[in-house]
């Protein structure tokens, strides 16, 4: 059974699922959730930084209001559960890509939207390219 999980979570229905989905499928494994803003996107402030491995009660003034309630989801479901945050800048898919090739990590589980056909092409997927550009086991809730 993998010990060292890594959760990707944005603010939507899918990621509080995945997180609810490691929260129960691994009970006694080390959750890390990371959240990546995106800063162009969500229109952070130059001076925006990176935090590694907090415990969510540890995460005011970091973010923006989307990372805010991403922070407040994760501490809603964590509850008395042991976990640590990390609050990545860059684009999702790539950032993802390197802190899951990190080490630390021996499972990884995120959500997917399902996405076909043009959508998929236009928008892609930081599913998929986690899936296929990591050699950590990923498990996908939609």
């Amino acid at each position: 059974m993998p010990d060292r999980i890594l959760v990707a979570m944005d603010d939507s229905p899918l990621g509080r699922e995945s997180l609810a989905y490691a929260l129960d499928t691994f009970p006694d494994a080390r959750i890390t959730v990371v959240h990546v803003a995106y800063p162009e996107f969500d229109m952070l402030p130059a001076d925006a930084s990176e935090v590694y491995d907090v415990d969510p009660d540890d995460l005011d003034g970091v973010g923006d209001e989307t990372a805010h309630a991403v922070f407040e989801a994760i501490r809603d479901l964590a509850g008395d559960r042991d976990l640590t945050v990390t609050y990545l800048l860059g684009e999702t898919g790539r950032r993802l890509i390197e802190y899951t090739e990190s080490g630390e990590f021996d499972h990884v589980v995120m959500g997917t939207h399902g996405r076909e056909g043009l959508s998929r092409v236009l928008i892609g997927s930081v599913a998929e390219a986690v899936v296929r550009k990591t050699e950590v086991p990923t498990t996908l809730v939609k």
